[in-house]
């Protein structure tokens, strides 16, 4: 039986997807606008009584810099990387979620909203679980579910030391990937090209 066709040329090494500038911002930068605004807000009465004119100015945009610094970071730590052999999750922390094409089960909305925030009450409270929620909503979107493995940040080490072909390494259980931490439109992409490529029935 023939492979389905991809459009372009057909992959033979796996690629790996990363969050883009613009997906940092309506992931992560977005939801929190108005938690920063607050924040700056502060730094600059904060800076003008301790460093006058000059204080006002460099410590909001020192503070604010900071967290889009960090928001970026935050946003670039998650990766997928897509080969003939199936679809891995790169977490942060290193941890890897993989399943094999087959074994993918479907494309399902997974809803990252849960818990709340713990903040000072008032305005910077209110931002706060703003920030939070939109932030939730904002990661909220189309992934994968299925059966595969979460391997530890040791096992995944020892994947790579062993080559491309996949080794079982841990034991099989349901995960869910939730793709829209890489790419919100991931449906319409190259992401989505892959997955009708080799699961059509799943992403026509």
């Amino acid at each position: 039986m023939t492979e389905p066709r991809m459009p372009g040329p057909q992959p033979r090494e796996p690629e790996e997807f990363r969050a883009t500038w613009a997906q940092t911002w309506h992931n992560y930068v977005k939801p929190f606008l108005a938690a920063n605004v607050v924040v700056a807000l502060l730094c600059f009465m904060i800076g003008y009584v301790v460093g006058g004119y000059v204080g006002c100015v460099l410590l909001p945009v020192a503070v604010v810099g900071g967290v889009t610094l960090l928001q970026r970071v935050a946003s670039r730590g998650h990766g997928l990387r897509l080969s003939p052999t199936g679809v891995e999750f790169l977490r942060r922390d290193g941890v890897v979620v993989r399943m094999r094409w087959p074994d993918i089960q479907g494309v399902v909305v997974i809803n990252r909203r849960s818990g709340t925030v713990i903040a000072p009450y008032g305005v910077g409270r209110a931002a706060a679980q703003a920030g939070a929620d939109m932030f939730a909503d904002a990661n909220t979107g189309p992934g994968l579910t299925g059966v595969g493995e979460i391997l530890s940040a040791d096992q995944a080490a020892r994947q790579r030391q062993l080559g491309p072909a996949w080794v079982a390494m841990a034991d099989p259980q349901t995960v869910h990937m939730s793709l829209i931490l890489i790419d919100r439109t991931w449906t319409a992409g190259r992401i989505g090209d892959w997955l009708r490529h080799y699961r059509p029935d799943l992403l026509p």
